[in-house]
């Protein structure tokens, strides 16, 4: 997608390029989606000003390829609501944001591989093309002296972005953006563009709760890698420091690499993983024994195996067959 007057015009001038189909286009909304063999994805993006865009982002795939090509003066804040994304950037690292994780990002290493390790993600984006931007923000509200440049200096700086996990300020004003008035939309939103800047403007990154969650691209493979064989075969017993050895990475490195991706620790995950399949084969199969199901899903003990399924359902295996027919 690249650059012609504005991002605006980029958004509004292709109707169907690779992933990438536009579904609607009026003078202020366009709604894109993103079709691929693992799923698909729609951004609805509203012009706030000439300048800002706002965007709603829900993905049900696993990946896609990101067309965006950032220009110099960009702008970009990212906020995850659910799900997770490891952005493969350009300069070999993934970018992981995570849910509550608000992301101050110069796009100077967007164009890449967007995936979704849990394959869904909801969150919102709000982008300045800078220089357009500052000349309408100082035209339509002079009152509130903010500078996109000074945000962009403090918190991208070198690397290009900077990530705050859990800022109540920040949780509370994108949240509030999913609960709309329909006949104020565009005031509405005019009014949390100025909140967020206003926001960024007084925070400080070394006193913020922010932390760089970024990771080698040969680490986050490593993690998908043992994900997907822990998910194939959900019968064998895993160790954590046995699977960081076989794949050639530090426990620490490959613990906290892991949370950061799937949300939760490697044991958590799993056992998810494993009632979420054993609820499959309890509706799938009503003749299968419950015997088997746990030793299907890696438990031995029918007891132990009633216990995580309960902790996870809110009721037994038993019940949940029950109430599936």
């Amino acid at each position: 997608m690249e650059k012609k007057e504005d991002l605006w015009s980029s958004f509004q001038s292709f109707h169907e390029i690779g992933e990438y189909k536009l579904l609607a286009n009026t003078e202020d909304t366009v709604i894109i989606r993103v079709e691929n063999e693992t799923g698909e994805g729609d951004m609805i993006v509203y012009r706030v000003f000439d300048g800002i865009y706002l965007m709603y982002n829900d993905f049900h795939m696993a990946y896609y390829h990101s067309m965006y090509q950032a220009m110099e003066t960009a702008l970009a804040v990212d906020y995850c609501r659910e799900g997770s994304l490891a952005m493969e950037c350009d300069n070999g690292f993934y970018q992981v944001k995570k849910p509550g994780s608000v992301c101050i990002d110069s796009r100077v290493h967007h164009r890449g591989t967007a995936r979704f390790p849990t394959n869904h993600f909801h969150g919102i984006t709000i982008g300045f093309e800078s220089k357009v931007a500052d000349e309408t923000l100082g035209k339509e509200v002079p009152a509130i002296p903010v500078s996109l440049v000074e945000i962009r200096e403090k918190f991208c700086g070198e690397d290009g972005y900077f990530i705050i996990q859990d800022e109540e300020s920040l949780r509370r004003l994108f949240l509030e953006l999913y609960h709309v008035p329909e006949k104020a939309k565009l005031p509405y939103f005019r009014a949390k563009v100025m909140e967020l800047l206003v926001c960024l403007t007084a925070l400080v990154p070394e006193k913020s709760s922010g932390d760089k969650l970024y990771f080698y691209k040969d680490h986050v493979e490593k993690v998908h890698m043992a994900a997907k064989q822990m998910q194939e075969n959900l019968k064998a017993a895993y160790r954590v420091e046995d699977m960081a050895k076989k794949y050639d990475i530090s426990l620490t490195a490959f613990k906290n690499c892991f949370k950061s991706i799937y949300g939760k620790p490697v044991f958590t995950w799993l056992t998810e993983e494993r009632m979420k399949r054993a609820g499959e084969l309890l509706t799938q199969y009503p003749g299968r024994s419950i015997g088997d199901i746990a030793f299907e899903v890696g438990y031995e003990s029918g007891g132990k195996f009633a216990a995580a399924f309960k902790k996870i359902y809110g009721m037994t295996p038993r019940e949940y067959r029950s109430k599936s027919h």
